[in-house]
């Protein structure tokens, strides 16, 4: 069962992101303001498409926590914890609506900015918001492709993080550009970000962690992926 204790931010955080990539859409094709490099198209340079990353997340926050194809508010929740709870073999699945804030409000709202800010002196920094992307809509389609049916997120995954995610790895890695190893890296940032959270879920879900240590470690698991990017940024220059 879900709680019924959600409070009006946790209601209305989509629809806030919403509002804001629909500026950033705005900014990002009506503007140079988030280009680094004037001498290359937007589509090569890598703070705009870190800029883009962030706006693509925010439209799929839209999906699946504002409302999805279906019609349904909200829905993302629900459908997350029918999944867990057949997965793991239990039927309650009280996780806290402050979990749902910590994973997208800590790491979509700040890290990934931040990131995006950093990314005109370290490039690879401004793309981690890819090793969430690609990872993440991955899983989104994944069900379409078993036939088990649509998600929501699985609309957003399909037409932006994806085909996005491709060209991302067009533009920006290969000879003159950032090393073919770098999107390696990606990918497996993309698979810890996300083991961490399935796994830490999944303690709190069986009685092993509390609900704090549970929302700790999703802004853990965040600021993680800023640290661990820059590291492997610094380690491939060598």
């Amino acid at each position: 069962m879900q709680p019924d204790n959600y409070h009006w931010f946790d209601l209305n955080f989509p629809w806030i992101g919403i509002a804001g990539a629909a500026i950033m859409l705005i900014l990002l094709f009506r503007t140079n303001l988030f280009r680094s490099n004037h001498e290359i198209s937007k589509w090569q340079d890598i703070t705009w498409l870190s800029w883009l990353g962030f706006t693509a997340y925010l439209i799929h926050n839209g999906e699946e926590y504002g409302i999805d194809l279906n019609g349904h508010i909200h829905a993302f929740p629900e459908q997350f914890c029918n999944t867990v709870t057949k997965v793991l073999g239990i039927t309650d699945c009280s996780v806290p609506p402050a979990f749902y804030l910590a994973v997208n409000i800590t790491l979509f709202w700040i890290i990934v900015p931040l990131g995006a800010i950093m990314s005109r002196q370290h490039p690879l920094t401004g793309l981690a918001i890819y090793s969430v992307i690609f990872i993440n809509g991955l899983i989104h389609i994944l069900p379409l492709l078993i036939g088990t049916g649509y998600g929501p997120g699985a609309f957003t995954a399909l037409i932006l993080f994806l085909p996005i995610s491709v060209w991302v790895g067009y533009a920006c890695f290969g000879k003159g550009k950032l090393p073919y190893a770098s999107i390696v890296v990606l990918i497996i940032l993309g698979l810890i970000l996300h083991a961490i959270l399935m796994s830490s879920l999944v303690a709190f879900l069986t009685g092993r962690i509390s609900s704090i240590l549970l929302i700790l470690i999703q802004i853990f698991n965040a600021i993680l992926l800023l640290l661990l990017t820059l590291i492997a940024e610094r380690l491939i220059k060598r």
